[in-house]
């Protein structure tokens, strides 16, 4: 990633689009990581043609006019690379392919705190804590890169179709099409998409609690009856309190590690990030995270993302102190 230039200018005109572009980009990528690499490219971009800018008029449109087509770039080489290494139909107990579910990651909530969008226009349908919530970001993954663009700047953003269209080099009634096929597409997936409720502190705690504890009854009892766990960028899901009750046990197991769960918020919703360490004691080092929804007191889905390197972003170590060995007796 380059860095950005130390110019006075720069950091007037356009670093405090930083964060907004970074979240927009994060909705269209689903990466965290790439999301900050595509906006930081965007920004020097504009920095090198801010000539254009003034003939544009809004900076804040012409930012993310490029970010926009950078990131439908950055989409186009991931479906020719995931293209090159499908290896065959995918079974019907495993749901449809979505090979861009390997690069989904969570993002801290801090990201969307510090991101000072504009306030949504009028044609906004989607608020914008469901607009980063796990189940839409995952859902807009299904799209093509043309419908997610055409989503997220009319019914995220609230632009008008007539600006979206303008946007992206189209007539208006390209854009009305792309956002039909995209709104249809989304909502299909609302009754099995894991959108989650308000946060539950209590439920979060003994979620905690049991998992820590090993006790595999009392952390069954905290999941919904059609509760799911998924585990990106793998394309099959356990679907039911006793599937995952029994994913779980033979986890457990196999693999006897001591655990130690931490709170953290990540895409507007609970979460824990999870440490691991042997039973016979040692470090504890950084092994998930958590994205957990929630509702009405029960656990409705949890994505499990093995990902130690995103523990540093949401202002973690990747290893705790000693924990101390399981006792004989």
């Amino acid at each position: 990633m380059r860095a950005p230039p130390a110019d006075e200018d720069f950091r007037a005109q356009l670093e405090p689009h930083r964060r907004a572009i970074t979240v927009h980009c994060y909705r269209m990528l689903g990466s965290l990581q790439e999301a900050e690499e595509v906006a930081q490219d965007s920004l020097l971009r504009a920095w090198q043609r801010l000539d254009q800018r003034r003939a544009a008029g809004s900076t804040r449109a012409w930012l993310y006019k490029i970010a926009t087509n950078a990131c439908v770039d950055v989409l186009r080489v991931r479906r020719r690379r995931a293209a090159r290494h499908r290896v065959g139909p995918v079974s019907p107990a495993t749901g449809p392919a979505l090979p861009e579910a390997a690069w989904i990651e969570p993002a801290p909530d801090a990201l969307f705190d510090a991101a000072d969008e504009a306030a949504p226009g009028p044609d906004q349908r989607v608020s914008l804590r469901e607009s980063v919530g796990l189940a839409f970001i995952t859902a807009l993954q299904l799209l093509s890169p043309r419908q997610r663009a055409a989503l997220l700047l009319v019914d995220v953003l609230g632009w008008s179709p007539e600006d979206a269209a303008s946007l992206l080099d189209t007539t208006v009634a390209s854009v009305n099409s792309l956002l039909q096929r995209a709104r249809k597409n989304v909502e299909s997936r609302a009754g099995d998409d894991g959108a989650s409720g308000p946060a539950d502190d209590a439920l979060l705690r003994r979620y905690i609690v049991t998992w820590e504890s090993g006790d595999l009854d009392a952390f069954a009892a905290l999941l919904a009856d059609d509760a799911r766990l998924v585990m990106p960028p793998q394309l099959g899901s356990y679907a039911g309190r006793a599937a995952i009750r029994a994913f779980l046990a033979h986890l457990m197991a196999t693999q006897p590690y001591r655990y130690r769960l931490v709170p953290v918020a990540a895409n507007r919703q609970a979460a824990v990030a999870v440490y691991t360490a042997p039973p016979t004691g040692g470090a504890l080092r950084a092994a998930a995270i958590h994205v957990i929804a929630m509702r009405d007191g029960r656990v409705t889905q949890m994505t499990r993302f093995g990902s130690p390197h995103l523990f540093p972003r949401f202002g973690l170590p990747t290893q705790l102190p000693d924990a101390q060995p399981y006792s004989s007796g």
